[in-house]
């Protein structure tokens, strides 16, 4: 290789210890990083998820019917085919769970929701060949964020006194992973 030109080998001894760090606290988190960061949701606004009515900061569902396979003896007696599906996700905070006052905003735009290790999704039994899947973030809920941070002037925030800066920290661009129940 030329001088100056790292070899794939030098780049991965690099990055691979950032990629297996532990997830940082929401007051250790600097702007202009990327950075997994962990913590708990605080709603900032809410969305009700129209399967169930439940008050959330993040639903996606799928509702699946039941349907009887014409073809005897492939795949069993039947399958369960999608009939309607959505996905939302409203503006929230991560908070620290250690400092729950230090927390910086959750930007949704372009979020990607995965289930952590031994999360598995809510199945609502609809009717007799109906069923819900659902997944909802509600606060309280213990979660990974992976993604760019930036700071901003958060004038909403309820919780900030009169005085106090309004300068917080703003996730973006997150890859969010729902670790547990409150």
């Amino acid at each position: 290789l030329h001088s100056g030109v790292k070899s794939i080998a030098a780049l991965l001894r690099e990055v691979r210890p950032a990629l297996r760090a532990a997830p940082l606290a929401v007051g250790a988190l600097r702007a202009g990083t990327v950075v997994t960061a962990h913590g708990l949701i605080v709603p900032r606004d809410l969305i009700d998820c129209p399967l169930t009515g439940e008050i959330c900061v993040y639903y996606r569902y799928t509702v699946e019917r039941w349907r009887r396979s014409r073809v005897a003896g492939v795949g069993g007696d039947g399958f369960w085919e999608t009939q309607d599906r959505d996905e939302a996700i409203a503006e929230f905070y991560l908070a620290d769970p250690a400092r729950p006052e230090v927390r910086a905003v959750v930007a949704p735009h372009g979020a990607t929701v995965h289930l952590g290790r031994g999360v598995v999704p809510r199945i609502h039994q609809l009717d007799a060949d109906r069923r819900g899947v659902e997944v909802l973030l509600r606060s309280g809920d213990r979660i990974e964020i992976s993604a760019s941070v930036e700071e901003v002037h958060d004038l909403l925030d309820e919780a900030r006194s009169y005085r106090a800066p309004a300068q917080r920290l703003m996730l973006t661009a997150p890859t969010i992973v729902l670790r547990g129940p409150r």
